[in-house]
């Protein structure tokens, strides 16, 4: 088993509560709470989708209440997505996506319609490169 680094104290005092045995039936695998309330939550999925044409001709019981919501528990209790649980990284995306995209300060930007007006004149310098024959440096600045 890989050494886990602790950088903060916090990780140590959030344990997870395993559920090793339902009353004196002792499950193959400890499951965590979380664990089994993906499940659950995959479960009512499979539920709701197999009442609708294309999956509900499909009868593969065991497929549809065991493995589905065995996979949706594992992957969104096991795996990462951008460094964070997979539900909390769709909710960041769809919350992106229904988002304003100017911002100053955090605040939404309205953009106006109209494009900006200087008041007053606009001054520049305008840069040559003039190429010398004798120096080291091949290209210089003459202003």
């Amino acid at each position: 088993m890989k050494p886990k680094i602790v950088r903060t104290y916090n990780s140590v005092w959030k344990v997870e509560k395993v559920l090793y045995g339902i009353q004196d039936i002792p499950l193959p695998i400890p499951l965590t709470y979380r664990q089994i309330g993906f499940f659950a939550g995959g479960v009512i999925v499979v539920w709701i989708l197999n009442h609708f044409p294309p999956l509900s001709l499909i009868h593969l019981t065991l497929v549809e209440y065991i493995f589905l919501p065995g996979l949706f528990s594992w992957f969104f209790t096991k795996q990462l997505l951008d460094g964070k649980a997979p539900h909390r990284f769709m909710i960041r995306v769809v919350q992106y996506h229904l988002s304003p995209k100017v911002f100053n300060r955090y605040k939404e930007v309205k953009s106006s319609k109209k494009p900006y007006k200087y008041g007053s004149s606009i001054s520049y310098r305008e840069l040559s490169y003039d190429k010398k024959e004798g120096d080291a440096d091949e290209h210089r600045i003459s202003g």
